[in-house]
């Protein structure tokens, strides 16, 4: 094998080359990665504070001084501008659901949730009639959107909401 400089040295250039460039991608791969884990955390730390996104379910609720067990979770006050409505956690909504079903198939149906077990981590719910009752674990679930809206959630979020309203009702789980 007969090479010359010139041959060596462009050879060099190519491999120094290839290696910045997959150092570079490596960089800006690692700093996107780390500014989403950062803002996921951040969201996540909102949520069990209290705040209501509003990419998840919720529903429109008065204020009232007498607040019963039954009554939904409000949002903080320095949350709420005056009087009125705001938006509370819908813990029972009609969502639009992908999930593996017990045989594994992909399954979508629009289910209307009827009760969250925490502890189980699992949807009831009807699909249709009130006597088609869905029972889901929620690491089934593919993906959720809300039926009146279309718009996609993420289920965690949702969960976490709803734990964090029913901690600061006093209800356990």
């Amino acid at each position: 094998m007969n090479l010359d400089l010139e041959t060596w040295q462009f050879v060099t250039l190519i491999a120094a080359a290839s290696v910045l460039t997959v150092a570079l991608l490596y960089l800006s791969w690692h700093v996107i990665a780390t500014k989403r884990e950062t803002a996921r955390r951040i969201a996540a730390a909102r949520v069990r504070s209290g705040h209501v996104p509003l990419e998840i379910p919720t529903t429109r609720g008065g204020l009232r001084s007498g607040a019963t067990d039954s009554d939904p979770d409000t949002l903080p006050e320095w949350f709420i501008q005056g009087e009125g409505e705001h938006a509370i956690v819908d813990e029972t909504p009609r969502m639009q659901i992908r999930y593996l079903d017990v045989s594994g198939r992909k399954v979508q149906n629009v289910l209307h949730v009827q009760q969250l077990d925490l502890q189980k981590k699992l949807i009831v719910g009807h699909c249709g009639t009130p006597g088609d009752v869905r029972r889901i674990f929620l690491h089934q679930v593919l993906a959720a959107r809300s039926a009146e809206t279309g718009q996609r959630f993420n289920l965690d979020t949702w969960v976490e909401a709803v734990r964090v309203a029913r901690r600061r009702r006093g209800l356990a789980h």
